[in-house]
């Protein structure tokens, strides 16, 4: 019978894995947040985006990271910014994203409770050099994304 077919079907029987991303609320997001240490923040710098890679701490509401004088130093505090993580499972065919925006505060020399707690998370950069200075971003917006992509198979998986 043309046109009755399910549309979800493809070859041989097999089904997409997801028809949708899933959606993660704030707690995911700050759960795969903290399980991470590295992601990437993106900002304006000499009126062109760039993206660096960071290591990073999540904890207190915020994402931290330290660096050394350049480019995130002087040109990521107080810009509008946006933080990213992600990961994927290539064998079931799984991924997820997190996305965090606001303004980036350099938070080396503050001296409230806060600004103090945050200085204690644990960022063990992996770049060389000293990375003395603290930078965090409060997200303003934090949005989080999951997915199971490929094809089913009946008995098996298709990534």
């Amino acid at each position: 019978m043309a046109g009755t077919e399910d549309a979800t079907i493809g070859r041989a029987g097999m089904r997409p894995a997801s028809h949708h991303l899933n959606v993660l609320d704030a707690d995911e997001c700050w759960a795969r947040l903290r399980q991470h240490d590295l992601g990437r923040i993106s900002f304006v710098s000499e009126g062109w985006p760039r993206i660096f890679p960071v290591n990073y701490a999540a904890g207190e509401g915020a994402i931290v990271f330290r660096t050394a004088p350049g480019a995130k130093l002087t040109y990521g505090p107080s810009a509008r910014v946006c933080f990213e993580i992600d990961g994927v499972d290539i064998w079931s065919g799984s991924g997820w994203s997190v996305m965090a925006t606001g303004v980036l505060e350099d938070i080396t020399d503050l001296s409230d409770d806060r600004g103090q707690r945050l200085r204690k998370l644990a960022v063990h950069p992996v770049a060389p050099g000293e990375k003395m200075h603290w930078l965090s971003l409060t997200p303003q917006e934090l949005s989080g994304r999951s997915f199971k992509g490929g094809w089913f198979i009946p008995g098996a998986y298709v990534g």
